[in-house]
């Protein structure tokens, strides 16, 4: 986490004392009562009353003000954004619109659309998009979109709730589903049971309540898929087979003439 800035902190890089990294016997007096001195990494430092700057090879610049009556503030810019200290908050923006808060507590980062926050006590992260909005700490991860939720929790369990139910699964392989008609349960040894609403005796479901199976055999794979996909076009796409009769046109098209033909003889 960001340390808190202090005037302190600032005031050991004013006058009289010599920036961090400073040529010996290099400093300059300037105008508006400042001192420049040259760096031994090849930057430049800025000394004045109350205000501190330090330009690196680079380009990076970093400048400090302790003004009395003021909480100190220090500024520090690259080519890849700019970021503001003041007391124990830092806010960087990006070059690419990315903005970033920082502070003891957490931090929180916006991209675009999408946001993300985080705590450090407890340890939580929130992952905030148009689509919906997602959930963790010790307890697992949870998405809530528009109309409906999922929790996984870190024991296995697995809970989502929509518009047509709710449905509950297990580790040991048990399963729950909430439905408008009743509750269906899928027990750990395989064993089905319904409860319809209104009642609250259990029943036992069996296969033989079940309808024939419609698509019996394996299923298929992606490559059948599209190969029957592609029989059935090209099925489509045959000229009609030799000795098929022209279509006869309706009745009418052969008692009226069209108006530019001349009368038979």
């Amino acid at each position: 986490p960001p340390r808190v800035l202090t005037a302190d902190d600032v005031s050991m890089g004013l006058p009289p004392f010599k920036p961090p990294g400073a040529v010996e016997n290099s400093s300059v007096v300037i105008q508006d009562n400042g001192v420049m001195w040259r760096l031994e990494d090849g930057g430049w430092a800025f000394q004045y009353p109350d205000m501190v700057a330090e330009v690196a090879p680079n380009g990076a610049t970093t400048i400090a003000w302790a003004q009395a009556g003021q909480e100190p503030v220090a500024v520090q810019m690259d080519d890849s954004g700019i970021s503001y200290h003041f007391n124990d908050t830092v806010v960087h923006r990006d070059s690419q619109g990315g903005l970033v808060y920082h502070q003891p507590s957490g931090t929180m980062h916006q991209l675009e659309n999408e946001v993300i926050y985080h705590w450090c006590h407890p340890n939580v992260v929130v992952y905030q998009t148009p689509h919906g909005i997602v959930y963790y700490d010790e307890q697992g991860m949870t998405y809530r979109g528009a109309t409906d939720l999922a929790h996984y929790a870190a024991n296995g369990e697995v809970l989502y709730q929509g518009v047509g139910g709710i449905t509950r699964q297990y580790p040991d392989g048990a399963a729950d589903l909430w439905t408008d008609s009743g509750v269906l349960y899928r027990h750990s040894d395989g064993v089905l049971t319904y409860t319809p609403m209104g009642e609250t005796q259990s029943q036992v479901l069996t296969g033989e309540a079940l309808k024939a199976e419609r698509f019996p055999g394996p299923p298929l794979t992606a490559q059948q898929v599209l190969d029957m996909v592609e029989k059935a076009l090209n099925a489509t796409q045959q000229p009609p087979p030799t000795g098929v009769p022209p279509a006869v046109p309706p009745p009418f098209a052969a008692t009226t003439p069209p108006p530019f033909a001349s009368a038979p003889p």
